[in-house]
């Protein structure tokens, strides 16, 4: 019989959105290794239960601090993960990552974040501006709210609904995620806005294939998507509430002739305990 791995991981979540966490600098999975124990880690039942999982692993360019891995529990690559980015930031600074400014590389990208020393203060997450919002074309059932497309590092689709608390997510998320609009699937966010400028958002996670707590780049989408699509009242810089299951989330940002820049994602990144696991 061959002999298992003992491996050692941290539990984290942001606002629910929760995450299996490993030093993969000492591990070196490959990307296949890695999609393997995300499906043997990630059920709730039968595993240690999370969204996904990410790995902490050696830069491509020596410049930046790590690349970031990310794995949805299904196994699937995420491109891209706002709340995991947050939370492995604050990984990588308790593990030693020390190097300013705090740049990471993932597979949408180059991205920043700032770790406060607190360990109970928000993290913040400096976003590449979303691609610009447009209407998912095969989605055009007159008797449903219209289906916007925008890409926040994952497909995105923004249905802009009067009361988010009455929609089916799971069923009406598992429709749109798999819509020919979204070849590659998407993340779907129902958003609410209210009227003291907060947004209520409720996300169908492609990868995990069910409502999640949190989603911290649905949160990004879900605030760009409603100010380009004129859901927010008109402003030169925006500070957005996104109110989701598991907690806040705040999306800043500035909008200069329909061209978001300078956006941000801010919002908690929480240890919740540490252990070993055979694999």
């Amino acid at each position: 019989m061959t002999p298992k791995l003992v491996l050692e991981f941290t539990k984290m979540h942001g606002a629910g959105n929760d995450f299996v966490v490993l030093d993969n600098r000492f591990y070196y999975f490959s990307t296949e290794e890695l999609a393997r124990i995300a499906q043997l880690l990630c059920p709730r039942r039968t595993g240690i239960g999370a969204d996904g999982l990410l790995a902490l692993s050696m830069p491509d360019d020596p410049a930046h601090a790590y690349r970031m891995r990310y794995h949805n529990a299904d196994g699937s690559v995420g491109e891209m993960c706002g709340n995991g980015a947050r939370c492995l930031a604050r990984f990588a600074r308790a593990a030693g990552v020390t190097i300013e400014p705090l740049r990471f590389e993932t597979d949408a990208g180059v991205y920043e974040a700032r770790v406060p020393a607190d360990p109970s203060a928000d993290v913040r997450l400096l976003v590449p501006a979303p691609a610009g919002i447009v209407p998912a074309h095969s989605l055009h059932d007159a008797s449903q709210d219209p289906v916007f497309a925008l890409n926040a590092g994952v497909p995105h689709a923004l249905r802009f609904v009067d009361d988010v608390e009455t929609v089916d997510v799971n069923t009406e998320g598992a429709a749109i995620r798999h819509d020919a609009s979204f070849p590659e699937g998407a993340n779907v966010d129902f958003v609410e806005a209210k009227a003291d400028g907060r947004l209520r958002v409720r996300t169908y996670e492609r990868g995990v294939e069910c409502e999640t707590d949190a989603c911290g780049t649905g949160a990004v989408a879900a605030a760009v998507g409603a100010a380009l699509a004129g859901v927010l009242p008109a402003a030169p810089r925006f500070e957005v509430p996104v109110d989701m299951n598991g907690g806040t989330l705040t999306v800043g940002f500035t909008l200069s002739d329909g061209v978001p820049a300078k956006v941000y994602l801010d919002g908690p990144a929480v240890y919740v305990y540490r252990g070993t696991v055979e694999v």
